[in-house]
């Protein structure tokens, strides 16, 4: 159970004990464009992330709660203390978040010539109200044409949803930039790139002359830290061409700052390592100064970045996924590496608080003591550092493998139904704008009806080992629904038929559903990590067999029919909902690649970051496949990087030995907002006439045979779209 925190000082008595104070304070006390230093210097001592990473999740939100209710009562005229605590509540106190919206509602109502107060009470309203939200801001606007935040606020609500205005998004945000020319507000520069891709390089310029101007005067270690955004906004500014140039510069910064400050913290020194990566620096001299990092701060969490990483590349995956004896060894081999890292690496949260659970749901050989024990801390961290709000996605995983390994069947249910109950409360708190888009809305139930329908058949599968038919009949109107359109969602929807079936004695009928299902599969299981998951086939082939079936029939009872086999073919392909459209994007060799002159060719676009651990597996299968048709004149491999710092690709693919063609797309709002959607690594495959013809997203070894010959199957019969 959590404490609780009806001892910190109720939203109400806070916000109206302001109002005298509001009242004697002139309106034309605005926010500026940045935060006031006194405020922001209160926030990173007394928010600092670390020391709230260390705290359990009551005396978290306490102090957090705390320190911005004290900021706002001293600096009533100052956003960033309110905005915080919005944010904070609206997602970690959601019982108490409606009394802080409804004062700042009324506090507007008591304010009307207060162009602050109005903006309050106009992000309070938005999605509730999103019109009245509107007419206050747009009225804060008219009262105070210099004040900016509500410019950005109203381009928030104009450039998605069902109200978007293009034309209206950019006049405000422009208006915003127009008074903070030189913002590096995180959301502002995303509504820019949105809305002006005119005036976003404008402001990056004038971005890096303030930045650079300022750090060459800064000689405080922690001020000298804003160098690692300077290098990244320089090389979103630059063009490949200059890259080079770049890294000359960062070398001469990376001077300065040991001159200043020679010896440093863990990390101080990540800070110059990472520095060192982007200028190009000899491998022989990163490698020396992590070696330094790992002698002086052993203990760090920089130290364990640099050991872990290590570690990977000495022990790459197994090529060969049916592999099941290197795939054994290399999951011995890690976990005997885990341990010593929660040994040596006290202050790492996630290695002290999950790893280990995640590492034994990877290996079923772990015995059922230990598989307990490690489900146990698991919970017990969730409880004390994660709170009430994420049980909802974390209480599953638990579950989950209680279920896989047929342990504590009861305690899953348990599990489930407190994770179900905290979705749907949150859902019905969060899912209420009245601002979303027809699509918009699609997706979101979408979503909601999937995450539903994973939970109600892990819980029917609980209920099976635990013998408990009450379950199926709590659960019947929900799985008995109608069909969902999404074909993606056909196996599980059949699946849960089954289990409600077979929890209820109708074996026969759940051979049905059972049939169904496996006709509706997306993709046939295959071996994995040495490793075969194929939980629809094991239950059906388990009910055939105790019905009497043999293996003869079960072949013929279980294939897919012959006209259904198109949907094995398409397996996570899927027709996408928008394309990629017309571009003009140079690669980082510095040559410009238009798509109207891949004219006559099958493209495969594969879109990835060096950050994204799927799309790390996959690199080497493209490069195997780049270097078997970059020789042809009917097809052609791209690439589309979505680092936010294209700066740290060239070192990446070089240090990789990949030669592929690499356009970062960093600045290109048009093809993020074609890309921008369920993650990373994604594949594209255009026609001839450059239509996106298919996409997929995600990684897994396992969904290809060979994953050259599977892509070039895909492109080679790709005909120009007529």
């Amino acid at each position: 159970m959590h404490r609780s925190l009806s001892l910190l000082p109720p939203l109400l008595v806070l916000l109206s004990g302001l109002s005298p104070v509001l009242k004697a304070q002139s309106s034309s006390r605005l926010p500026g464009c940045e935060v006031n230093p006194d405020v922001q210097n209160v926030i990173d001592q007394k928010l600092d992330s670390k020391l709230l990473d260390g705290m359990t999740f009551v005396d978290r939100l306490a102090l957090q709660r705390k320190t911005l209710e004290a900021l706002i009562a001293q600096y009533p005229r100052e956003l960033e203390p309110y905005t915080r605590l919005r944010d904070l509540l609206r997602q970690f106190s959601p019982d108490e978040y409606p009394k802080l919206r409804d004062s700042w509602i009324q506090v507007g109502k008591d304010h009307p010539n207060d162009p602050l107060m109005l903006l309050l009470a106009g992000e309070a309203l938005n999605g509730v109200d999103t019109p009245e939200s509107i007419r206050l801001l747009q009225s804060a606007r008219a009262q105070a044409p210099q004040f900016p935040w509500a410019a950005r606020h109203l381009a928030g609500i104009y450039s998605d949803g069902k109200l978007a205005d293009p034309a209206k998004a950019k006049e405000n945000i422009d208006a915003f930039f127009a008074i903070c020319p030189t913002s590096s507000d995180g959301y502002a520069l995303y509504l820019l790139s949105k809305a002006d891709a005119l005036l976003q390089p404008k402001v990056a310029a004038a971005r890096v002359v303030a930045s650079r101007t300022r750090l060459e005067k800064e000689t405080a270690p922690k001020e000298l830290k804003g160098y690692s955004a300077l290098w990244t906004l320089e090389f979103q500014t630059r063009k490949p061409q200059e890259y080079e140039a770049e890294r000359q510069q960062i070398t001469q910064d990376l001077a300065r700052m040991e001159k200043i400050h020679p010896k440093g913290d863990a990390e101080w020194q990540a800070l110059l390592i990472k520095g060192y990566k982007q200028s190009g620096a000899p491998k022989e001299k990163i490698v020396a100064l992590e070696d330094k990092l790992i002698a002086e701060h052993p203990h760090s969490n920089q130290a364990y970045d640099i050991v872990s990483d290590r570690w990977d590349k000495a022990h790459p995956d197994p090529q060969d996924q049916t592999d099941v004896a290197a795939w054994n060894k290399h999951r011995k081999d890690y976990e005997a590496a885990l341990q010593g890292w929660i040994r040596d690496y006290p202050d790492d949260t996630y290695m002290q608080r999950n790893a280990w659970f995640f590492a034994v749901r990877d290996d079923d050989t772990i015995s059922k003591e230990d598989t307990i024990a490690a489900l146990d801390a698991y919970l017990r961290a969730i409880d004390i550092y994660s709170g009430p709000y994420w049980q909802w996605a974390f209480y599953p995983l638990a579950a989950q493998l209680l279920v896989e390994r047929g342990l504590e069947p009861d305690r899953a249910i348990d599990l489930l139904k407190q994770a179900k109950s905290t979705y749907e409360t949150n859902w019905a708190r969060e899912g209420k704008s009245d601002n979303l888009s027809d699509e918009e809305v699609k997706r979101s139930l979408d979503w909601k009806r999937q995450h539903r329908q994973d939970l109600n058949g892990l819980m029917l599968k609980a209920a099976i080992q635990a013998n408990k038919p009450e379950i199926a009949a709590e659960l019947r109107t929900a799985v008995e629904a109608p069909p969902p359109d999404d074909k993606k969602l056909l196996e599980g929807y059949w699946t849960n038929h089954a289990r409600v079936a077979l929890l209820t004695g109708n074996r026969i009928d759940a051979l049905a559903y059972y049939q169904m299902a496996l006709q509706t599969r997306q993709e046939t299981p295959k071996l994995s990590e040495g490793k075969l998951r194929d939980d629809l086939g094991d239950e059906a082939h388990v009910l055939w067999k105790q019905q009497g079936g043999t293996e003869t029939a079960w072949d013929t009872w279980s294939r897919l029919p012959a006209a259904d086999k198109t949907i094995l073919a398409e397996g996570r392909w899927e027709k996408p909902k928008k394309s990629i459209p017309a571009f003009e994007l140079t690669d980082l060799s510095g040559k410009t690649w238009r798509l109207k002159e891949l004219n006559g060719k099958s493209v495969l676009i594969d879109v990835w970051a060096t950050w994204c651990g799927p799309c790390q597996a996959e690199l080497p299968n493209l490069q195997k496949l780049y270097e078997q048709v970059k020789g042809r004149d009917d097809i052609q491999i791209l690439t589309f990087d979505y680092d936010s710092n294209p700066g740290v690709v060239g070192p990446y693919l070089k240090d990789k030995g990949y030669t592929f063609p690499v356009l970062p797309i960093v600045s290109a709002a048009q093809i993020e907002d074609a890309v921008n959607d369920n993650g990373i690594p994604q594949n594209w495959v255009l026609d001839r006439s450059g239509t996106s013809l298919w996409r997929q997203i995600g990684y897994g070894p396992e969904s290809y045979d060979d994953f050259s010959k599977d892509m070039l199957t895909r492109l080679s019969p790709v005909p120009a779209n007529k």
